[in-house]
């Protein structure tokens, strides 16, 4: 993760001109078109981003060939990320303050949206109509969000997204009569399917129905995955970040952690609790993602990073690749065409006091232009465009699952990079070991509910007060 921008040079500071008023009535502000750059005119730009060599080789030496008067330095984030207790948006800012970059790279759309709210951003409404950009063939889940993080204004741009889909085996679906999965799925629809796998199966021979791709190598974890997967699907989340508070007592996580156990209970699930590959096998771990492409799991739920793993992925030399195929992610049956998965990253937008704002945005726009789109569609890395004109399948299967949902605003965990980060692992581990209790039959849903809820803020609490002291040395 990184990004993050720069100054500039002086004397070749551009004209932003006001051309009267935006339309949409009285009050709205002044339009900020920007002077081209004189065809001689030189100019120097700094861009944050993860690292200086991975940026030119991304787009940096593209960007030159076509604007050789632009100079671009990067600004790389490295640094960042050498102390992972250290608070990174605060980390970020004195990136900013001492770098002062032109271009900035959000990894967090939240930190994104704090920005631009803040008015630090370059609003980029204008300068888009200005230059007649196209805007009208990004994904509009992608534009809906960048617009919803700025109170319906644009102040940046992203050329990827993130989203997940359902991966199924279609081999061990024809093999045990089990119908094919389908978009728009409830878990309940998905559960029921993988209860429908056999379940006697011993040693190499097992076989689930649903597995966790992430590398959970315990009940507990596994457990808490699944409970968590089932309510984000329904706009939960475990922490008010506004308010502070843990909000798991309530009827929706109840209904999620009860239907996790139910399905954990049937078998059905993988539980980390057995399968261990024979010395013989090349799969290099014990979780849902590897035992899937071995052809142990007919149900995983991943990321488009998957992908290009699965094409090779075999669990001996001989072995053919799993015959795989996606459906969307698993929807909630009252809001089925959105998702709390598709979500932004790599946000590229201007310094609001950027001294070379027509470069700026020519980088920018550059970077999330139909010609960059065609030339990343050749990648085999697994990510997602933003721009929808270039991928339509990768490999003989459609990539339509990862586009077809939108995103909801009031399912995306907003307000999740300010939890402190010394929440996440101690409630991780007193959250599993509670459902670990209601699998095993010495608690009830209810009373690991209350106590996840008790201890939950109680880890909270503590965790937000050593972030506050530790900030407080620092300043």
């Amino acid at each position: 993760m990184k990004r993050i921008r720069k100054g500039l040079t002086a004397g070749l500071a551009l004209a932003v001109l006001l051309t009267g008023c935006t339309s949409g009535g009285a009050g709205d502000k002044p339009s900020k078109t920007l002077k081209e750059l004189g065809k001689d005119e030189k100019a120097s730009i700094k861009v944050v981003y993860w690292d200086k060599n991975y940026f030119f080789q991304k787009y940096g030496n593209l960007f030159s060939a076509k604007f050789p008067n632009i100079d671009v330095q990067v600004v790389s984030m490295q640094g960042m990320f050498r102390n992972p207790n250290k608070d990174m948006n605060k980390e970020f800012q004195k990136l900013i303050d001492d770098e002062k970059p032109d271009v900035l790279m959000f990894q967090s759309s939240d930190l994104f949206e704090r920005w631009a709210n803040d008015g630090k951003l370059y609003q980029l409404d204008d300068v888009i109509r200005q230059d007649k950009f196209d805007v009208e063939n990004i994904l509009p889940s992608v534009i809906e969000q960048i617009k919803a993080k700025g109170n319906g204004n644009i102040y940046g741009l992203a050329p990827f997204f993130y989203s997940q889909a359902l991966f199924y085996n279609k081999d061990l679906f024809e093999k045990y009569g089990v119908p094919l999965p389908k978009n728009k799925m409830s878990w309940d629809e998905v559960l029921d399917l993988a209860k429908r796998f056999p379940k006697d199966g011993q040693g190499d021979n097992r076989i689930y129905g649903f597995a966790s791709s992430g590398a959970f190598l315990d009940k507990k974890r596994i457990s808490l995955d699944l409970m968590s997967s089932i309510g984000w699907t329904s706009g939960l989340s475990y922490v008010d970040a506004g308010k502070g508070t843990v909000t798991l007592q309530s009827e929706g996580w109840k209904n999620a952690l009860v239907t996790a156990m139910e399905a954990l209970k049937s078998g059905a699930v993988y539980t980390g609790t057995d399968n261990k590959p024979a010395p013989n096998k090349t799969v290099l771990m014990d979780d849902g993602r590897s035992l899937f492409a071995a052809g142990k799991v007919a149900m995983t739920l991943d990321g488009s990073y998957a992908m290009p793993n699965l094409q090779n992925a075999r669990n001996l030399p001989e072995d053919p690749p799993v015959n795989w195929d996606i459906v969307t992610v698993p929807v909630d049956p009252k809001n089925p065409d959105v998702s709390n998965t598709v979500s932004l990253s790599d946000l590229f937008a201007v310094n609001v006091d950027s001294s070379n704002p027509r470069a700026a945005w020519e980088l920018v726009k550059f970077i999330n232009s139909d010609e960059m789109a065609k030339l990343q569609a050749k990648s085999e890395d697994g990510s997602l465009l933003s721009r929808t004109a270039y991928v339509k399948e990768r490999n003989g299967r459609s990539l339509e699952p990862f586009y077809m949902l939108n995103s909801n605003e009031d399912m995306l965990m907003k307000g999740m990079d300010t939890i402190p980060f010394g929440f996440n692992q101690p409630f991780n581990e007193m959250a599993g070991t509670e459902l670990l209790a209601v699998i095993e039959g010495t608690k009830s849903v209810d009373e690991a509910l209350k106590t996840m809820q008790e201890k939950g803020q109680e880890i909270y609490i503590k965790a937000k007060r050593e972030q506050d002291t530790n900030n407080a040395k620092e300043n």
